[in-house]
């Protein structure tokens, strides 16, 4: 897969800026994914201490307030990042879709000739649709398991430390029995 990958280089290198900002929009949106659920919690509290009557309506203003103002710190950039990851995916396919059109175009006549035209669109349209589902599943799907495992093991952190390691304990152990796994399926 990294051959493949490597080679895309120059599809990539086209659509860099909108990768970028997808990637950066992506980190913000990975990284405040854990607010909502935070901040919920904390709205439940405050509610349950309004009703007990330890704090105002004010209290619970605010963190209402805090739950939907967290929700659009999520989502804003998550609208964001599919916005660029999606039309750089979408303007990659349309990148190689024109190289294998120059390339069949540049193909000598007789060969051009003796090809059915049907075979070629065809051969050429489920080669870069492929081409992209690859790419999308690289470059998003990748890219946002890892980000949200990311910022869901430092919210885990900072919430109970002891807690967090004696979870984590297992992980690369299970990392290595997959990837071993993986190459005895294959």
């Amino acid at each position: 897969m990294s051959y493949y990958l490597w080679e895309m280089r120059p599809y990539f290198r086209q659509v860099a800026g909108q990768l970028a900002l997808g990637s950066i929009t992506g980190f913000i949106m990975n990284t405040a994914v854990v607010l909502p659920a935070i901040l919920l919690g904390w709205a439940i509290d405050a509610a349950l201490a309004f009703e007990r009557g330890e704090v105002g309506p004010g209290a619970v203003g605010w963190a209402a307030l805090a739950f939907v103002g967290g929700t659009l710190l999520t989502e804003g950039p998550r609208i964001a990042k599919r916005w660029w990851l999606m039309t750089a995916n979408a303007r990659i396919r349309a990148n190689i879709r024109g190289d294998a059109l120059r390339g069949v175009i540049a193909w000598p006549m007789a060969r051009l000739d003796s090809t059915p035209a049907g075979d070629v669109m065809a051969r050429i349209i489920g080669d870069v649709e492929v081409l992209g589902v690859g790419v999308r599943e690289f470059s998003i799907e990748t890219w946002d398991t890892m980000l949200f495992s990311l910022s869901l093991m430092v919210a885990m952190l900072v919430f109970d430390l002891r807690l967090t390691m004696l979870a984590l304990l297992p992980v690369p152990v299970a990392m290595l029995l997959a990837k071993a796994t993986g190459r005895w399926v294959a």
